[in-house]
């Protein structure tokens, strides 16, 4: 008992933060991570345009969950017709409007139109781009500016949601890094 109220004294304690955010760019060898901060600090409806954070990974192996996929497409805005992207180039978060031709929702990630498939899938002859979002569970498919078809698959591929530790007196040396999009907190 007397250990358990310690540990919950010592957590009390912790002078840090938490940051949640998609991931954009990851680099095992140099052990650095970089993630587009979530603004709205809102699980159901997060808004990935607060800026790039690069953490050093964490120093103990057991703290960094699954291996996170990168990709460049923060997120789908079905409302005001725009996808939101990291241009690795600019090293910048920026806007992209789009037509969406189709938007089929509730569709999960063992549907039939869905599973095994790879996404995205850009189509130049019709200057489309197919997604699946597990975040919206919808499969969608928009049309993009002849400016933009070209951009590499990794522009319109989804980075995974990832949540870092780190301790105020170091904000760049993470000390845990949980992988959202494959940590499932419910299952046993």
């Amino acid at each position: 008992m007397v250990l358990g109220l310690t540990t919950f004294l010592a957590a009390c304690n912790f002078e840090g933060g938490v940051e949640q955010g998609r991931c954009v760019a990851f680099n095992p060898e140099g052990k650095t991570i970089t993630i587009v901060v979530d603004v709205t600090h809102d699980q159901f409806n997060p808004h990935y345009s607060g800026g790039t954070h690069t953490y050093k990974l964490p120093t103990t192996p057991g703290e960094m969950g699954p291996t996170p996929e990168v990709g460049g497409r923060l997120m789908i805005d079905l409302a005001k017709n725009n996808v939101l992207i990291y241009d690795n180039n600019a090293n910048a978060v920026r806007e992209i409007p789009v037509q969406f031709v189709d938007v089929e929702k509730n569709i999960r990630p063992k549907h039939p139109k869905v599973a095994g498939k790879t996404f995205p899938i850009v189509d130049k002859e019709q200057q489309t781009v197919t997604v699946y979002s597990s975040r919206l569970s919808s499969l969608i498919t928009f049309k993009v500016p002849a400016s933009e078809i070209d951009l590499p698959v990794y522009a319109w591929t989804a980075g995974n949601e990832m949540r870092v530790a780190f301790r105020t007196s170091d904000k760049d040396q993470a000390i845990r890094i949980m992988n959202v999009s494959k940590t499932n907190i419910f299952s046993k």
